[in-house]
């Protein structure tokens, strides 16, 4: 057993990162590999039954941040939250779900930073030094390392940063730099002194070398030789300290023992920020007086599984581990990525390659992305290139014609053929040979996934769903069978299919849990809300599922791909165009059954509506089925934005999505309506994310439903409750109450 499938084995808390995104920029595709990989292995933990926990925050701290809040006159924190905000919003795009997202200058992170810095004080750890730093006085400030650049004093690659060299991964001090600049000014810097704190990262030497030995550590063999060239070479000891101007936390005492104000590098407390947002998790989701980030960092039934690129290693493979260590905290084990190309080549604005999340989404949707992404991801350090034309041919090609395939039209025929709940029957030998075969493929599917082999993983998935096609095809159910015996080996190879299309569901879910989330839906609502509302687990594989099947819906489109955004636009506008045609709901709508879709959502982001007073526009978040949507809200004149922020409400999610005031709406808030000024949002704080609104017995949800229909169901309040036809709302088993709110007032 590895070092991977003892931590599935024998961890029950565990807490997966990606490096902290800078708060001064916009996620790109490139962003995008590494939040996915975390993300897949988190949902993969969760679906195993795992207290797994995705922990993320904002890093804002360093003069980038500074300089670039400067150059907009904004404060440096207004300025990152405002990118911290777009970045969390772009990355629920691709249902990347975070149990938590904090920021590093968070008072956690202030009282961590602090703790940590005392206790390596007191262990003789941190000691002050004189030296000389470079000084740009006709800016008249010392420059931090990302603000001198020049030549690489290693492989004379010019306009490498001060402290990196990003072509060969040189560390250097900007000293060494042969011909440095300030960025700031352009002018030749200086030295002068400068008194700093430094930690005494030279005492780790053998500790880490003794780590770097230990298959403990689970790095990849590609890593260990980078780590330990930098140990070869011996280790000095790290400056952990800025001079001001510096957007992060104050030393305490540093005037005094150093004459100056003086500031934690970023290098420090960011990576603190992992276990402040830990601790931030416990105090505000779990609510828990006795939860302590301790319980998922330190305790023997724990363990912290970290994400990161090639570029941070140095960080995150000698100091961090050289301060927890200090610490006496345990160590995590780092998987290491490599970056995306676009054509073989860095993406490129001029050559139309470069795409930020959000653009990318907008052409091609999350999932298509999440299953490219996920089919070329291993533990190997290796580039993942996009490549366009393969992407399309994946997607169309695998995704939609294979799995998506089975499953749609599995789900489509039997659904048809069976008007009434299905009986389990005993298989015979044919079909106990072939479960066989299909567990065998699993067990590789669930080892695939533990060892973060993502490729490997969908590949087994993709030969059970093979497997189902040919028998599918084989077993030809359209045709009439001739005998009773032969209707009844069809009924038991059909039921056969029908289970092996849901534990496909379950296998897919953690790349792709919308598409998951649909076939899911067609085992009726008991296996949506299954596991308190997340849905069918790993522990709910098997073939002996009974009930009655829904019609399903469309699991996924096709995509037609070019190389350019400017192509690649015209082609989704013409797509879009075709879609909307025929994609709405129809006339002939059942009235009598509530074709609404209704969820509990949590608001997680409030944003003013670019044009539009009375607008907000709502980031929600609907939990792992259905993921998080952006929804235009008239809700300006009843609600400041801090009402709304952390709340749980009542929100349509299957209405056709709408264009409103140039922003796109997926889904509707419900409200309370007793006149034109005042209403209520259908506050629901103790359902659980996602859970499905219903009036029992008469709801039957449609795929995609037109607002113009929506509005023929009027819903009221009676007695605080939501009244639709004489039948009650309820939630999870529970009537939705909306105390204060008089009867007869309008659900809109």
């Amino acid at each position: 057993m590895n070092s991977f499938e003892k931590v599935v084995a024998e961890k029950e808390k565990i807490v997966v990162t990606a490096a902290l995104p800078y708060a001064n920029g916009t996620v790109h595709i490139g962003h995008l590999l590494e939040y996915l990989q975390a993300d897949i292995y988190t949902r993969f933990l969760k679906s195993l039954g795992k207290d797994a926990r995705y922990i993320c925050a904002s890093d804002m701290h360093g003069t980038p941040i500074q300089m670039k809040a400067k150059e907009n006159n904004q404060d440096p924190f207004d300025f990152a939250t405002k990118y911290s905000k777009e970045q969390q919003a772009d990355l629920a795009l691709f249902n990347i779900n975070f149990d938590n997202f904090h920021n590093t200058h968070s008072k956690e992170n202030k009282e961590l930073a602090i703790h940590f810095f005392k206790t390596l004080k007191e262990k003789d750890l941190i000691y002050t030094k004189v030296t000389e730093q470079m000084f740009d006085e006709e800016a008249q400030q010392f420059l931090p390392d990302r603000f001198i650049k020049g030549t690489c004093p290693k492989c004379q690659t010019e306009d490498q940063y001060g402290d990196v060299c990003e072509s060969c991964g040189a560390i250097y001090e900007p000293a060494d730099l042969i011909n440095p600049r300030s960025a700031i000014t352009g002018a030749t810097p200086v030295l002068k002194n400068t008194t700093h704190y430094y930690f005494k990262l030279s005492k780790f030497q053998d500790q880490l070398q003794s780590w770097l030995s230990s298959e403990e550590n689970a790095l990849q063999p590609e890593v260990k030789n980078f780590v330990q060239g930098w140990l070869s070479s011996g280790l000095k000891d790290w400056c952990i300290s800025r001079d001001a101007p510096y957007f992060g936390f104050e030393i305490p005492g540093s005037e005094a023992e150093t004459g100056n104000i003086k500031y934690f590098y970023v290098w420090l407390d960011a990576p603190i920020g992992y276990i402040s947002s830990t601790q931030n998790y416990c105090d505000t989701k779990l609510k828990s007086l006795t939860c302590s980030w301790k319980d998922y960092w330190v305790n023997p039934g724990s363990h912290v599984q970290h994400f990161i690129g090639k570029d941070i290693m140095y960080f995150h493979l000698l100091f961090w581990p050289a301060m927890l260590m200090a610490m006496e905290i345990p160590l995590p084990t780092v998987t290491v990525h490599g970056f995306i190309t676009v054509d073989g080549k860095k993406m490129s604005k001029s050559r139309g390659t470069f795409f930020t999340a959000k653009e990318f989404h907008n052409l091609y949707g999350g999932e298509a992305l999440r299953f490219y992404y996920a089919k070329h991801m291993d533990r190997n350090l290796t580039d993942i290139n996009l490549d366009f034309h393969d992407f399309a041919a994946v997607t169309n090609n695998v995704l939609v014609a294979n799995i998506g395939n089975f499953c749609y039209r599995t789900l489509s025929f039997i659904s048809k053929r069976f008007s009434e709940e299905i009986a389990i029957q005993e298989f015979d030998s044919d079909a106990n040979e072939f479960i066989l075969k299909v567990r065998s493929e699993i067990e590789k599917v669930t080892a695939s996934f533990a060892n973060q082999n993502n490729k490997a993983a969908i590949n087994h998935i993709l030969k059970i769903s093979d497997m189902g096609n040919a028998y599918f095809q084989a077993l030809a159910p359209w045709k009439q069978r001739e005998t009773e015996a032969e209707g009844k080996k069809l009924e038991q190879s059909l039921i056969l299919m029908l289970n092996l299309a849901r534990n496909l569901s379950i296998l897919i879910k953690p790349i792709l849990p919308k598409f998951a989330a649909k076939i899911e839906r067609s085992f009726g609502p008991d296996n949506v809300l299954a596991n308190d509302g997340a849905g069918l687990l790993w522990a709910d594989l098997s073939f002996s599922w009974t009930g009655l099947v829904k019609p399903p819906e469309r699991l996924m489109e096709k995509v037609e791909i070019t190389q350019t955004k400017s192509s690649a636009a015209a082609v989704a506008d013409k797509s879009k165009s075709s879609k909307s045609k025929g994609s709405g709901s129809s006339s002939k709508i059942d009235l009598n059954s509530f074709a609404a879709d209704i969820r509990v959502g949590e608001i997680f982001n409030v944003e003013d509506h670019p044009n539009a007073d009375k607008l907000f526009v709502l980031h929600v978040n609907f939990g792992e089925s259905i993921g998080k949507r952006q929804i235009v809200a008239g809700l300006k004149s009843a609600f400041t934005k801090d009402q709304l922020l952390q709340k749980k409400a009542l929100f349509v999610v299957n209405l056709l999505p709408a264009n409103i005031r140039k922003v796109e709406s997926n889904g509707m808030s419900l409200v309370a309506e007793e006149s034109k000024d005042r209403y209520n949002l259908l506050w629901v704080e103790d359902f659980e994310i996602g859970s499905s609104a219903i009036f029992e017995d008469k709801t039957k949800i449609v795929e995609k439903l037109d607002f113009k229909d929506f509005i023929k169901f009027e819903m009221e309040i009676k007695n605080e409750q939501v009244v639709w036809n004489d039948v009650v709302l309820t939630c999870a088993g529970q009537e939705v109450k909306v105390p204060g709110v008089k009867d007869g007032a309008k659900i809109r």
